[in-house]
């Protein structure tokens, strides 16, 4: 998707975004739990789609877990070839040590926070004026403590080395991180870092229309991928059957994997329209391709079975 030229149209593969979907799953096993808004037993499949509409990872969670620990994960181990610079998340997406994580690892995470009126802003300097936002800053508890952070940097810096290494996931290392006492020094260095990023995100979020309109724009891209995905899951009603982690991997691949194949398939289509009509089309059409979606499948038989040829692989 990302080497075909139309796919340029859409984005540079340098920003993504990611969403939890939740299918129904009745099989009793450690990973069954109950979802009150889906109003049964569910599994959660949490994706990843870059601006391209590139669906690049993911990976099956529990419903009632956040998704906020997972996010590192696609970003971190992915297989693909793109170079991800900054990733979209929605509230259940993000946390104060997530944006301490991104920071480090050199990433930027943009997250759209409901009810961001009532989030709280940090300043560093107890001194400056910070003109018409002291009000919102003044208090004693909105000051940052970088000396907390200077005191755990190594630890820090050793920390997320190891998560992109590969050592440890890490989903598993920052729930386990995120459930230490505020009391914990090497906690709460992290909390106050990803205070600076959020404090600086969102200010920038308040300020920069642009910025909100391409977040949201990434954050659709996801829900349209949802909508395939739904359509795409019609076998057993769209029930996940998979008793063990592995296979409950394998199913939630394969649906990714499907669903690339149909939006590879519709750049495709939309290249040899562009490359047969090019003398019919002006340059306004051509303009328009930044608008139009190759998640569409009213072209795509969904029913039968997908037989995958080597020998027709290019």
């Amino acid at each position: 998707i990302t080497h075909l030229d139309v796919s340029k149209q859409w984005g540079e593969g340098k920003t993504s975004s990611s969403d939890a979907q939740r299918f129904s799953y009745s099989r009793r096993t450690l990973q069954q739990t109950y979802s009150t808004k889906f109003c049964d037993f569910a599994l959660e499949f949490y994706t990843f789609v870059a601006d391209n509409y590139a669906p690049y990872f993911s990976l099956p969670i529990e419903c009632t877990d956040r998704d906020s620990p997972y996010v590192m994960d696609g970003i971190l181990y992915n297989e693909s070839d793109l170079v991800i610079e900054e990733h979209y998340v929605d509230t259940h997406g993000y946390t104060e040590i997530n944006y301490a994580g991104f920071g480090m690892i050199g990433k930027q995470l943009s997250a759209r926070i409901r009810g961001v009126q009532h989030q709280r802003l940090y300043r560093i300097d107890q001194t400056k004026d910070y003109g018409s936002l002291t009000s919102l800053v003044s208090d004693k508890d909105r000051l940052i403590h970088i000396d907390w952070i200077q005191e755990q940097w190594d630890k820090m810096g050793h920390f997320y080395a190891s998560l992109a290494s590969g050592h440890t996931t890490a989903s598993t290392a920052l729930k386990r991180l995120t459930g230490f006492s505020p009391k914990n020094h090497f906690y709460r260095a992290n909390r106050e870092l990803g205070r600076i990023f959020k404090t600086e995100n969102i200010l920038t979020y308040m300020a920069d229309p642009l910025l909100r309109q391409n977040r949201r724009r990434g954050l659709l891209k996801g829900e349209q991928l949802h909508q395939l995905a739904r359509d795409v899951a019609y076998g057993k009603r769209g029930r996940i059957s998979a008793r063990d982690l592995q296979e409950q991997r394998n199913t939630c691949s394969c649906l990714t994997l499907i669903i690339a194949c149909i939006i590879y398939w519709q750049a495709k289509e939309i290249t040899r329209i562009i490359e047969t009509q090019t003398q019919d089309l002006d340059k306004k059409c051509l303009a328009m391709l930044s608008h139009i979606s190759p998640i569409g499948w009213e072209n795509i038989i969904l029913y039968g079975e997908y037989v995958l040829n080597r020998n027709l692989i290019q």
